[in-house]
């Protein structure tokens, strides 16, 4: 494709995805990210992904792994958050804004998969791959070299003043396109909010330890939580994943908000009182149906609803 070509179809694209309810979009190359090698490899051998099996350092560093042939990446910030849905009001436990609506895989694939069947159409023998978080990818780095924003302090992609509050979906094409400029640097400043906010430490500049998270013990493993992680389970009753660092940000004063309409009003989960969170399976079910919260089993919940809750 000519270079004129592969400007105008860039445009088309990206003006597409926008349609499709992205609100910030950016190209990016696929070159593999050898900058980020040492720090990942050392992050590795730390143990970092002990209780992340699936991820592998290799696969990450080379968006080539995940579609042969990719030369481009689009790159969608797709915002979740709204201004009332506010985690534990009504002495409810907190579950994360993300788990509030809809599982945003069943959302932001069938769009991805979408623009890539309408793409096709325009470029017979166009290749891509649809990837929101299950794929191998290092989304928030090609997020930053798309020019959408930069990795915070917390770890999570900043879109400027669209804050932090949205999910990344990539679409991957064995087409290149002219890239965007990356986001020059990051602007958290000497800010540290998000650092002492974190009740475990799971946090340092730049770095995350999930074996000191409190999301990873509540979504990502059933295994038995650290001294530390279960007394700021017990102090914050975040009951599946944890917030505190993207509400003390800065950058989420006014951030881009989600539709409504899409991810709909507050489950029972979310406003019942904590009293109320202990339930059976079948009601586990109903409730968690369709969400991304699915993911966490029924016994998984009630461990965790009983070291916030003491034994029942």
């Amino acid at each position: 494709m000519d270079p004129t070509a592969a400007e105008s179809f860039k445009e088309w694209l990206a003006q597409a995805a926008l349609d499709l309810g992205f609100a910030r979009v950016g190209f990016a190359s696929c070159a593999p990210f050898q900058d980020q090698r040492p720090r990942l490899e050392a992050w590795f051998a730390a143990g970092r992904a002990e209780h992340l099996p699936y991820l592998d350092a290799e696969a990450m560093l080379d968006p080539g792994r995940v579609l042969a042939g990719a030369r481009t990446a689009l790159v969608g910030f797709f915002p979740y958050a709204r201004p009332r849905a506010v985690p534990g009001a009504g002495g409810a436990l907190k579950l994360s804004r993300y788990l509030w609506g809809p599982d945003y895989h069943r959302i932001l694939k069938p769009r991805l998969k979408a623009l890539l069947a309408l793409a096709q159409e325009r470029v017979p023998g166009l290749q891509g791959r649809a990837c929101v978080d299950t794929a191998p990818l290092l989304e928030r780095q090609l997020a930053q070299r798309a020019g959408l924003g930069w990795q915070g302090k917390h770890t999570l992609l900043i879109a400027g003043k669209g804050g932090s509050w949205g999910f990344l979906g990539v679409l991957l094409l064995d087409l290149a396109l002219p890239p965007d400029p990356p986001f020059p640097a990051d602007r958290c400043g000497v800010c540290t909010r998000c650092l002492d906010v974190c009740p475990t430490g799971a946090l340092a500049p730049f770095q995350l330890d999930p074996g000191r998270c409190l999301t990873t013990y509540t979504v990502e493993t059933e295994a038995e939580p650290p001294a530390e992680v279960r007394r700021a389970l017990a102090e914050t009753r975040w009951a599946a994943g944890c917030d505190l660092c993207q509400e003390v940000c800065p950058w989420n004063r006014a951030p881009l908000w989600g539709d409504p309409a899409l991810w709909g009003g507050a489950s029972p989960l979310h406003t019942q009182p904590a009293a109320q969170a202990r339930m059976g399976v079948a009601r586990w079910q109903t409730l968690t149906r369709g969400t991304a919260l699915r993911r966490v089993r029924h016994r998984h919940w009630l461990a965790t609803l009983g070291r916030i809750l003491g034994a029942f």
